[in-house]
């Protein structure tokens, strides 16, 4: 029997703060990218970004009035070339799900899509969005529940599968993890006018207003030239990490990498807006990048889950 489908709730942002993080926190790990994007501190009014559950904000999540299996989102659909979604249900914990476990979460999405279809935003920048819901960092479980449920509908637009790998910021902050720069080079934050060939070298479109307010680290030549950096992102994850070509093999990526994380963590980019709090960040790596996997593991890191970045058309919902 089909699963009813469920109300979805709007939070006023400071209600979603207040009663969407400590659920969340309980999670960690696996809930990092929605609970780190939620208390972002891009979510400015202007943007009128939308903060979702299927419970409603005068139950007392304190109690037992929690149900059983809920779901939390989160959106920002003036992003548009960006991800824009972030969601988490605690089914995601479960080894497995049952049949009955599917219907619920297929409930839960398509109740979520159709919210997102119709809410109604016209003060927003760059509305009307566009049809298509942009998802991120989602576990399997909805990667696979979104694609059996958009399929039928030819409402599945693509998806991009990596995996997952969770690093704890207190453990990379430890000495035992720094290492000094190779003679000739120095570290610092990437200068605006240098922003340039980080946005070039990226397969994902970013845009500069974003970077520009990120966490990041960068690893200079003698002549000032960036050759390395790291930036994380909005839901404390690593947006980009990448070393010049000619400069590989250097163990640069891991240096911006630990002094990123370590910085994070000792709270060195709190006037951003980024404390560091949830002690947790990750990283989406493509199966088979050794590169990225040594850098990885040379953190600490371990796999979580298979990521999945997946677009959806709601106009055919």
């Amino acid at each position: 029997m089909a699963e009813e489908t469920p109300q979805i709730y709007r939070y006023p942002q400071a209600k979603a703060l207040s009663t969407f993080l400590p659920i969340l926190k309980s999670y960690l790990p696996l809930s990092n990218g929605l609970y780190n994007r939620i208390r972002a501190p891009h979510n400015v009014p202007s943007r009128h970004c939308l903060f979702g559950a299927t419970f409603p904000p005068s139950m007392d999540v304190s109690s037992t009035d929690l149900p059983q299996s809920w779901t939390i989102f989160f959106a920002d659909r003036s992003r548009h070339s960006e991800s824009q979604i972030w969601i988490f249900n605690p089914l995601v914990t479960e080894p497995s799900l049952s049949p009955f476990q599917q219907t619920i979460l297929a409930a839960h999405l398509t109740a979520t899509i159709l919210f997102l279809r119709d809410v109604q935003i016209p003060e927003a920048p760059g509305w009307p969005f566009e049809d298509v819901l942009k998802f991120a960092c989602l576990h399997e479980y909805f990667s696979t529940t979104l694609k059996s449920i958009a399929e039928p509908r030819d409402a599945f637009v693509c998806a991009t599968y990596w995996n997952l790998w969770s690093i704890s910021t207190s453990a990379v902050s430890s000495t035992k993890h720094r290492r000094p720069l190779p003679e000739g080079f120095t570290c610092g934050r990437v200068p605006d006018e240098q922003l340039d060939i980080v946005l070039s070298t990226s397969s994902i479109v970013r845009q500069a207003s974003t970077m520009l307010t990120l966490p990041n680290v960068g690893v200079f030549n003698e002549n000032g030239r960036l050759v390395a950096w790291s930036y994380i992102g909005i839901d404390c994850s690593f947006v980009t990490l990448y070393v010049l070509e000619e400069y590989r093999g250097n163990g640069l990526g891991s240096y911006v990498a630990i002094e990123l994380l370590g910085s994070l963590h000792r709270g060195a980019f709190a006037e951003l807006g980024f404390d560091g709090s949830s002690g947790w960040a990750h990283s989406d790596v493509k199966v088979g990048n050794s590169e990225s996997e040594g850098v990885m593991k040379s953190l600490g890191g371990k796999v979580a889950f298979t990521s999945s970045y997946t677009w959806i058309n709601s106009e055919r919902f």
